[in-house]
């Protein structure tokens, strides 16, 4: 049986509103990268969880590449032509959720208002 890593990733952008984030176009990405820097073909990135609006993404990706596309993210300087960066909230060998994230600092937030 295969084992998988998974990454949470905050896309963080110059300009946001100049491009378009979609599934597609960051897997396409992601993979583009791993296949410049290290010369491999594609591999297998499947995307678990895709938030546009927090500009987020949790996929996973098998073990054997991960170290590969934990390098790759921290090189990626463009999305779509425009200077960004990939921020790696969390890789973990368990599924990661971000809406779970969410949740605790809404509550964290409403027990301060008080």
């Amino acid at each position: 049986m295969a084992s998988y890593y998974y990454f949470d990733i905050k896309l963080k952008l110059r300009d946001p509103d100049a491009v378009v984030l979609t599934p597609s176009l960051f897997r396409n990405c992601v993979l583009d990268a791993f296949e410049s820097f290290f010369c491999e073909e594609k591999t297998t990135l499947e995307i678990v969880k895709f938030c546009a609006q927090q500009q987020r993404v949790i996929f996973r990706v098998p073990e054997d590449t991960f170290e590969m596309i934990r390098i790759s993210l921290e090189l990626i300087g463009h999305y779509q032509e425009m200077p960004c960066h990939f921020k790696i909230l969390q890789a973990s060998k368990s599924t990661l959720d971000f809406e779970k994230d969410i949740e605790k600092n809404l509550v964290g937030l409403s027990d301060t208002e008080d």
